[in-house]
């Protein structure tokens, strides 16, 4: 198990002792911060693949610490967060205003305790549900955490889907391979799926500002964005948004205004890959590498670090040339049919590509009287 901590002095050593033996701990940052550096933290903790973050709840102030989980759950919205509240009881705003953001692993014991102890318990427990951390989601706080907790229980849909926003990033295995025209595909797929998308062009070659301007493209939900078939796009030479960012990537410089939108997915274009697109695509909840399936390229697959960690779109490969990269081990192969529209791709293999990230509808109970029947014709015993 991989492991981030962020926590405050006085649980810090306890804490990272007794995790040792049930995982690696690969992010870690003691103290108490004000609002900008539990901001800046837990930004820094979101670049790092964890399986679970212990977060202490002391570490920031309550309300700086509840938006930067919640940029964190952007960002990371699969990973597991532990929450330490020493002396904190049902009814807290900030603990509530956590669990409407989906942390539900809720610790609450006197400052005293044996933090070590309980985190462990925890860890080799397993997963809490709501239905555990439901007597924290009341708040008596301050209205306008009060507020905020109320509009995240609205938010709650019959759907299994991973909490809060999901980024997916596409990648070159070498120039030229169609990266744009699959992030494009992705795009206006999950679009037509009725969700809210955004597409952030962080390629070495921006190409997409030109399109939105030949195509005519209307403003899109928030500044910088614009809209082509029912998905914003931010073009890779994007000026005027939080340019003081100093990043090289624009998805960072965009970030406050992806939160505003409320996308529900944001597809990364990063173009082909270098050793700084491999760890901003393992940011993401789900890498997809555009290659080709051509022996004569498979030079490019080896040179690609986390190869395993990637979904590999395979344009227009032969039938043969698939089945020999698909015997690649730990290697993920899903063949994309040759469009030169990238609006009109069949949506069943893209529905494939992105299975791990695609909502799953609840399965319906049938009704009593036909569960009733069913059980009767499994128990009845044949006839002499």
């Amino acid at each position: 198990m991989i492991l981030a901590l962020i926590l405050t002095p006085a649980r810090a050593e306890q804490v990272r002792k007794a995790v040792k033996e049930h995982g690696e701990v690969v992010f870690y940052q003691a103290g108490v911060m004000d609002s900008p550096g539990i901001r800046n933290v837990l930004q820094s903790a979101a670049r790092v693949a964890a399986d679970a973050l212990v977060l202490d709840i002391d570490a920031g102030p309550g309300p700086d610490l509840v938006a930067a989980v919640q940029g964190y759950r952007i960002a990371r919205p699969s990973v597991r967060v532990i929450l330490l509240a020493p002396g904190r009881e049902p009814g807290d705003a900030t603990v509530a205003a956590l669990v409407g953001l989906g942390v539900y692993d809720i610790i609450g014991s006197p400052a005293e305790a044996e933090w070590g102890d309980l985190v462990t318990q925890a860890l080799v427990g397993g997963p809490a549900t709501y239905a555990q951390a439901a007597r924290w989601h009341v708040a008596t706080g301050p209205p306008a955490v009060q507020g905020k907790v109320a509009r995240e229980r609205e938010r709650v849909v019959i759907e299994e889907r991973l909490i809060g926003g999901v980024t997916i990033t596409v990648t070159g295995a070498a120039p030229g391979l169609g990266c744009t025209h699959t992030a494009l595909a992705i795009s206006a797929f999950l679009a037509r799926q009725g969700h809210q998308v955004a597409l952030v062009e962080d390629s070495q070659s921006p190409v997409l500002r030109d399109y939105l301007n030949v195509t005519g493209a209307s403003d899109g939900r928030v500044e910088g964005a614009r809209t082509i078939k029912g998905f914003d796009v931010f073009p890779g030479d994007i000026t005027g948004v939080d340019e003081e960012r100093g990043t090289g990537f624009i998805f960072d410089r965009v970030l406050p205004v992806l939160r505003e939108g409320n996308y529900q997915y944001v597809v990364r274009d990063l173009g082909f890959v270098d050793s700084a697109r491999v760890r901003e695509a393992l940011r993401s909840n789900l890498a997809v590498l555009v290659a080709s399936a051509a022996r004569w390229r498979w030079g490019d697959l080896v040179k690609v670090e986390n190869l395993s960690s990637f979904r590999l779109a395979l344009v227009a490969p032969g039938g043969r040339e698939t089945k020999e990269v698909q015997k690649i081990p730990e290697v993920k192969a899903y063949v994309i049919p040759y469009q030169p529209d990238p609006f009109n791709i069949h949506g069943e293999s893209l529905a494939e590509l992105l299975q791990p990230v695609l909502p799953r509808s609840r399965q319906k109970k049938k009704p009593f009287w036909v569960r009733f029947r069913v059980a009767a014709a499994t128990t009845k015993q044949p006839s002499a």
